[in-house]
């Protein structure tokens, strides 16, 4: 547990861990030079299974994150911000399933979102959960709730900890690790995820972007990705009012497909469904009287995607511009 002035929420979470039906942890809380009475809070409870690590003044999350590469003493290490809440069972649900899957890495779940008052919101967030699906998504986005992640301490670190990232560390550990070892979430609600207007994600949207594109940029140095005069970061891009054309996601997208099924980075089936999906929107946007001709194209089309429905879509709106029913 990252701690910086963390006053008004920490007791809750500190009690949430306290409280939890499996028993055998340790709570490393560590203070990030926090200037409230977060220190204070932490040594108002006495359980022996809270140890507080003061950092030497403010360092930011990367660095407090990475203090367990050291510290951690667990075969496991699961994560709660000091603003959220976890419920009773999490660790016991978690740890069964590491100790049911040994390959398993990285673990996360389902959170209810909560107000600043504790209140719920009404909103839920609910990732991707299937392995193969989450691990090829990776490429394009995070599909971990942070808070909800346990982790094997071997695979941490393996990759060293956290990036030095100030808004993305978490999408740039689990991505990292994914390229390594099996990782998921499991459809169960495992903690209170709290918003509030102090919210890391909600101050660095800017730093976000820069952090977002250094990632994927790793991702495809890995997929030994040879691409000149094409901006990989159209895969942040959505695609839908994309100022990138047919021709400019097509040739990144067949690039990417080949490159992985020679190196198998990603599951094939599921990252070679996400471009074909993809791809079906784009040029249902931008294809015009080609929009047929170019849903057809190899190596994005494939057979035990397509419907019916999208054959016909596609067909009709080439046949249209051609018919001039519709503008060019």
């Amino acid at each position: 547990m990252a701690a910086y002035n963390a006053a008004p929420f920490i007791s809750q979470a500190i009690e949430s861990v306290l409280n939890q039906t499996f028993e055998d942890f340790e709570l490393l809380i560590v203070n990030d030079g926090s200037t409230d009475n977060t220190r204070e809070i932490v040594h108002s409870f006495t359980d022996p299974r809270i140890r507080l690590i003061e950092n030497d003044g403010n360092k930011g999350l990367s660095f407090t994150r990475n203090v367990a590469l050291t510290e951690a003493k667990g075969e496991f290490m699961a994560i709660l911000d000091s603003d959220d809440i976890a419920h009773p069972d999490r660790l016991e649900i978690q740890i069964q399933h590491f100790l049911n899957r040994p390959k398993l890495a990285v673990l996360g779940g389902y959170a209810y979102i909560i107000d600043h008052t504790g209140c719920r919101t009404g909103q839920e967030m609910a990732p991707i959960c299937e392995t193969n699906t989450l691990h090829a998504g990776l490429l394009f986005y995070n599909s971990f709730v942070h808070s909800t992640v346990m982790l094997r301490m071997s695979a941490f670190t393996e990759v060293g900890g956290y990036p030095p990232y100030i808004a993305a560390e978490d999408y740039g550990l689990f991505s990292r690790i994914a390229l390594k070892h099996e990782v998921s979430n499991i459809p169960q609600y495992l903690i209170e995820y709290r918003i509030h207007g102090n919210n890391i994600s909600l101050q660095k949207k800017d730093i976000m972007e820069a952090q977002l594109k250094d990632i994927l940029f790793y991702q495809l140095d890995k997929l030994s990705l040879s691409i000149t005069n094409l901006d990989p970061a159209i895969l942040l891009s959505p695609v839908t009012g994309s100022k990138y054309s047919p021709k400019e996601y097509y040739t990144l997208y067949r690039s990417i497909i080949f490159e992985n099924r020679k190196h198998k980075q990603y599951p094939t089936i599921e990252l070679e469904r996400i471009f074909f999906n993809n791809w079906y929107a784009i040029i249902m946007e931008k294809g015009k009287s080609n929009t047929f001709p170019l849903f057809l194209r190899k190596p994005i089309f494939n057979q035990q995607y397509v419907t019916a429905k999208q054959i016909r879509k596609t067909f009709k709106q080439s046949l249209k511009y051609l018919l001039g029913i519709q503008r060019s």
